[in-house]
């Protein structure tokens, strides 16, 4: 089930990992297994099909099995901190907030990852055309009793035909304060883009916000609490 529809018929929160059920990682083989007897305890890794292999990092690092000591797999880990080749990806990633979304869908990153690089993102939106300035504010839509605002994780994101004098950029912190309160508001993100388009209630987006900013408080509380 895509995250939009599972956010929208389950309560998340920011530990949840909405696309763990994806199979990011092959099923074990015969030779798998083999290799697990012998090496109870170790990780078996995989990397990047695409990525250069003179050169692999850390960054590369798809996830992997942990071999227990019964000749099979007891654990999986996928890299939360990997970042996927153009071809492993279907699809270019031209901003940190693409690659976590990216991730999110794949289970490699968590509700939390996403709403955090939501609040540090540069975001793109289209003016209406009788309004060039920006002068009436947010370029709101209205649909039924919802207020709609959309808006492009990157350039490439936009419409093609799109006025170029029309074009913004929002942070996302911007839209997490102002427009994300507001009653019925939506937030769609590239409309008309395939699998990068996903449509967020503002209360869901500020409500994962407010237990982010909960569970910072708590880490660096906690991180005083043992240097004293």
């Amino acid at each position: 089930m895509h995250f939009n529809q599972r956010a929208q018929r389950e309560e998340l929160h920011i530990s949840d990992y909405p696309g763990a059920y994806m199979p990011v990682l092959p099923e074990p083989a015969d030779e798998d297994f083999v290799w697990a007897r012998a090496n109870p305890g170790k990780w078996q890794y995989f990397t990047d099909p695409r990525a250069d292999k003179s050169a692999l990092q850390q960054a590369n690092v798809i996830g992997g099995w942990l071999a227990d000591d019964k000749g099979g797999f007891a654990e999986r880990w996928l890299n939360p901190e990997f970042v996927p080749t153009p071809q492993y990806a279907r699809r270019d990633l031209a901003s940190e907030f693409e690659l976590v979304i990216w991730r999110l869908e794949y289970g490699f990153n968590n509700i939390g990852r996403f709403v955090d690089a939501f609040s540090r993102s540069e975001l793109h939106l289209v003016l209406p055309e009788d309004d060039p300035q920006g002068q009436r504010g947010w370029p709101l839509l209205y649909r039924g009793e919802d207020t709609v605002l959309e808006v492009y994780t990157s350039v490439g994101r936009l419409p093609k035909d799109v006025n170029p004098w029309l074009r913004r950029t929002v942070s996302g912190m911007d839209v997490l304060e102002q427009v994300c309160p507001l009653a019925g508001s939506w937030v769609l993100f590239n409309p008309g883009s395939g699998h990068s388009y996903i449509e967020m209630p503002g209360s869901q987006l500020v409500a994962w916000w407010r237990e982010w900013c909960e569970a910072e408080r708590a880490g660096a509380a906690a991180e005083s609490d043992q240097g004293d």
